[in-house]
């Protein structure tokens, strides 16, 4: 999630020179960078349609770039499970599907830490033994932040009971384990949409090539 923070803060910068007006070539000489590296950096963005390359107004002049849309974040998904195969199955479903996903397992240590991290969707097991998952939902709930949040409650019963229990604690839905991939990734798009799974290439691309000098 840091990393997709920093993209955006240098994307930001670099927005400072795409006015639509300054040439690729000038960029690069700010940059203290070859041309075809800092194309090559861009090119991913221009692909996505984050950035376009706007034609030139004058003859011999390079192509020159302008920002389009403003970036969307990747929505971000935690998973609170005591159990570790849960957690690396949902990391690695969500991961492959271009979320940011973050597991823990000490529910406890997950109260505290969803205000640092402001996930837009919350996994929580209910059969943890240093808090019940039922218990930790009604007090995620309390909190302002997350009154709005979807939290989906993991779990490997499938009783009416369990599921009207749930629902008075303040979870959204519910999702009996073991589950499947195409149905994990179905109740997450219909709570945050669709991840990015081109997101790391960029990503890398950038740190590579002109990262270190925006």
């Amino acid at each position: 999630m840091e990393a997709g923070t920093q993209v955006n803060h240098r994307l930001k910068r670099l927005a400072t020179w795409a006015d639509g007006q300054t040439p690729i070539t000038q960029i690069a000489r700010y940059l203290n960078r070859d041309s075809l590296a800092v194309a090559k950096a861009l090119h991913p963005y221009v692909r996505q349609g984050v950035i376009q390359m706007v034609p030139p107004s004058e003859p011999n002049t390079l192509l020159t770039i302008a920002p389009t849309a403003p970036i969307d974040p990747v929505p971000r998904v935690v998973c609170i499970d005591d159990g570790a195969t849960i957690r690396q199955t949902v990391e690695d479903i969500l991961n492959r599907h271009g979320y940011e996903v973050t597991s823990i397992a000490n529910p406890l240590k997950a109260l505290s830490l969803l205000f640092q991290l402001k996930p837009d969707l919350i996994l929580c097991d209910i059969a943890m033994p240093q808090l019940e998952g039922y218990e930790l939902c009604a007090m995620i709930r309390q909190a302002t932040a997350f009154q709005e949040i979807p939290i989906v409650m993991l779990t490997g019963k499938d009783g009416f009971i369990d599921r009207i229990r749930a629902r008075m604690a303040g979870a959204t839905d519910y999702l009996t384990k073991p589950f499947g991939e195409l149905e994990l990734i179905a109740l997450v798009e219909r709570y945050v949409g669709q991840g990015d799974p081109l997101r790391s290439q960029p990503d890398r691309l950038l740190a590579e090539e002109i990262a270190d000098v925006l």
